[in-house]
């Protein structure tokens, strides 16, 4: 297996990445685009961009803000109300995986910036048949949750005339690089299909076995061009106008807002998905199963692109971290009907075989990443280490308070 001579990720990434003749993946060269690029200037333009779209505003809306109670939603809305001084309407999808904590973040961006949120919460019965099949055809049980956040919004800013929504960093670019920042790259149904729904739009959902038929969908079905057009929703990325780097945000989100931080077991990042008990937990398990490297990877990858762990340290977090059997298989087994066994299973026959081979009958990994802490080149691509994050590398070991996980 090929890894990425800087950080960590390897060539069979979940998210598309390139390696060039350094042996450098994309995603580390988008970063140091981070070095090159006129923040002012870009910031300036942004500034352009939503003065623009207030002045126009026919509604007491300026502009939507997808939100989920997650770290980057209250910065996202602390950024665009407190800083540049429009009035957003916050929409939620209510993916029904939600921990206390996120809960609570919500209630307190809402209160303390004093903004205005609709949250949508589809069928639960629905949400739990369409998770079983998700689970069954891709492996992934939080497809809901995926088209619910980037459809949603979508629809509201329709409904209501809104046509700008603001969304946060693109995940793609930010992790794999799959686009450049010179790109400005703008939210779109493509992206949404190809990319955010691994190609599974809501017509695809539909299943005679499960129960599930169209009309159920409503809520995940994407305008139509003729829709969209008419109200010329457009939707930015905050992190073509601004340095995106979500320690730095969270840390000064805690600072004004008491925004709270939680531990995860599946990694050494104490406030990345603190909204919901599946994506950082069962659901990033069996990304770990198909593809052979989990959560972990994701953190220490970026956490050495902005000089805050080396190479070694990310790999030492990525092999105590990214095999870890998740607590909330159990309660997903409950709410799924299925056995833990079975819910492992169903993906087996996803798993990579780049990754993954077999030895006396058990699942092995054929080459992890830790085989490749020397490799020939790395210390020529090698980042200095300029600083740490007392969040990251030291993190307060909070045991999770009962009931913690909530269904609905």
């Amino acid at each position: 297996m090929q890894y990425c001579l800087r950080c960590v990720y390897p060539a069979n990434s979940a998210v598309p990445l390139t390696f060039d003749e350094q042996g450098v993946c994309s995603g580390c060269r988008v970063e140091e685009e981070k070095t090159k690029i006129n923040w002012p200037e870009r910031r300036k333009l942004l500034k352009e961009i939503l003065a623009e779209y207030k002045a126009k505003a026919k509604g007491p809306y300026h502009c939507i803000i997808p939100v989920s109670g997650g770290k980057d939603s209250l910065f996202q809305t602390y950024l665009i109300k407190e800083v540049f001084g429009l009035n957003p309407l916050l929409v939620t999808f209510n993916h029904q995986f939600n921990t206390q904590r996120g809960i609570r973040n919500l209630a307190n961006l809402v209160r303390k910036l004093e903004v205005d949120h609709i949250r949508f919460t589809p069928n639960p019965d629905l949400v739990r048949r369409l998770s079983a099949y998700s689970l069954e055809i891709m492996g992934d049980m939080f497809w809901h949750s995926h088209c619910g956040i980037y459809t949603w919004p979508v629809q509201i800013a329709v409904k209501y005339k809104i046509p700008l929504i603001v969304w946060g960093e693109q995940g793609f670019m930010d992790l794999g690089g799959m686009f450049s920042h010179y790109d400005m790259v703008e939210m779109t149904n493509k992206f949404r299909v190809e990319h955010g729904l691994r190609g599974y739009d809501a017509k695809d959902m539909v299943s005679k076995k499960h129960d599930i038929s169209i009309e159920e969908l409503s809520w995940a079905v994407y305008p139509s061009d003729e829709e969209i057009e008419e109200v010329n929703v457009r939707g930015i990325y905050i992190g073509n106008f601004l340095p995106w780097d979500h320690v730095k945000q969270t840390e000064l989100m805690i600072k004004l807002y008491n925004f709270e931080t939680a531990p995860h077991p599946r990694s050494f990042n104490l406030y990345e998905n603190v909204e919901d008990f599946v994506s950082n937990g069962l659901n990033d398990y069996l990304r770990y199963l198909k593809f052979g490297y989990g959560r972990a990877t994701d953190h220490a990858a970026y956490e050495i692109r902005r000089g805050r762990m080396t190479r070694e340290q990310g790999i030492g977090m990525v092999k105590k971290y990214d095999h870890v059997y998740p607590n909330d298989i159990k309660i997903y087994a409950r709410y799924s009907a299925l056995t833990e066994r079975k819910i492992i299973d169903l993906v087996e026959k996803m798993r990579d075989k780049r990754a993954w081979e077999k030895r006396q009958g058990k699942w092995c990994l054929k080459d992890p990443v830790w085989n490749h802490i020397d490799d020939e080149g790395t210390n020529a691509v090698r980042l200095p280490k300029t600083g740490r994050s007392k969040y990251i590398l030291n993190p307060r070991r909070v045991k999770p308070e009962p009931n913690e996980y909530t269904l609905m």
